[in-house]
């Protein structure tokens, strides 16, 4: 683990906020840890740009042509006044608080482009000097086989991974279980399975010392899993419902990171090992029903059709998931 992170020491380092818009939180307080326990000198947050619906209630990523005030190149560069105009509202990304707390412009990808297009932003960063990525999702539903009953969100996750294989890079697991969906005993479990194939790395702790990293940027933002650790390096252990109300389980694994060989990661993940090289959303959704494992496109997809969209759609997800399940899950 020291030697691993002697190396990203070296190199200018990016982690990659692996789960959706929300994960964008624990990339930057992920990489003002690893810079206070091992003295990183470069180290960037990498956002992608598909937000919860409670903040987009619009189905689907952020397409680049919705977005305003950001600079485009391979990457998506989100500065603090970059703001989603979407038909009937406008909100502001994750990213946009990330790039305010910064001070500068952080990078973003869109995934309009499959995973090509985020190797595309991956390898323009190591252009600027950050060779090294790290995929942090918090939860652990990178780990997936992909058929999982309670899992809601796959596609990002696989999308990230399948990107990664060409890159200098590792999977990082925060905080088991604390975007509710995989219990917490499946993800060690799942832990369990890249081990016995070689893949586990290492883990770190957050310390009570890196409470005041999360207190400058949680009050700003709208993240739910990111808040688990807080809470669990606080005391704060106990079941905590989320707004859609799905319940997480804060226990000691909570401030954890579990880190990961990428390769052992991607051999049980069913559909990122079949998102490799893609170069469009569309076609990776088709793929992942050819697998039949539904994602959140389809939840949101689905969702605008019965509840509409917009500030004043609220779903039941739980209904929701219940009618995909009855389709792929047969």
């Amino acid at each position: 683990m020291v030697k691993l992170i002697q190396q990203f020491r070296n190199k200018g380092t990016i982690i990659v906020g692996a789960g959706g818009a929300g994960d964008i939180i624990s990339a930057y307080i992920s990489c003002e840890i690893l810079k206070d326990i091992f003295d990183l000198k470069k180290c960037l947050p990498l956002a992608v740009l598909w937000e919860r619906w409670i903040i987009d209630p619009f189905p689907g990523p952020v397409p680049k042509d919705s977005i305003r005030n950001a600079k485009f190149s391979k990457c998506v560069w989100v500065t603090p006044e970059t703001y989603v105009k979407r038909p009937d509202y406008s909100f502001k990304p994750q990213a946009s608080i990330i790039a305010e707390v910064l001070g500068k412009e952080v990078p973003a990808v869109t995934l309009e482009k499959g995973s090509y297009g985020v190797m595309e932003c991956l390898q323009e960063l190591s252009l600027e000097g950050y060779g090294e990525t790290i995929a942090l999702d918090v939860g652990g539903d990178i780990l997936a086989e992909g058929h999982e009953k309670q899992l809601l969100s796959p596609l990002t996750d696989s999308l990230i991974l399948a990107s990664l294989p060409e890159r200098n890079s590792v999977v990082a697991v925060l905080a088991p279980g604390a975007d509710g969906e995989l219990p917490v005993e499946y993800v060690l479990k799942r832990i369990e399975k890249i081990a016995s194939l070689g893949g586990y790395l290492g883990a770190l702790g957050i310390w009570r010392d890196h409470l005041s990293i999360y207190e400058k940027i949680l009050d700003k933002s709208k993240t739910e899993s990111g808040i688990i650790p807080y809470r669990a390096v606080k005391g704060d252990m106990h079941d905590y419902i989320r707004s859609n109300g799905r319940v997480i389980d804060i226990n000691p694994t909570s401030p954890i990171i579990y880190f990961l060989k990428t390769s052992s990661v991607l051999e049980v993940n069913t559909l990122a090992k079949k998102l490799r090289n893609l170069k469009s959303l569309k076609r990776a959704q088709q793929i992942a029903h050819t697998l039949r494992i539904p994602t959140e496109l389809d939840l949101e997809v689905i969702a605008s059709k019965k509840y509409g969209v917009g500030p004043n759609s609220s779903p039941s997800w739980r209904e929701v998931m219940e009618y995909v399940n009855a389709i792929f899950r047969k």
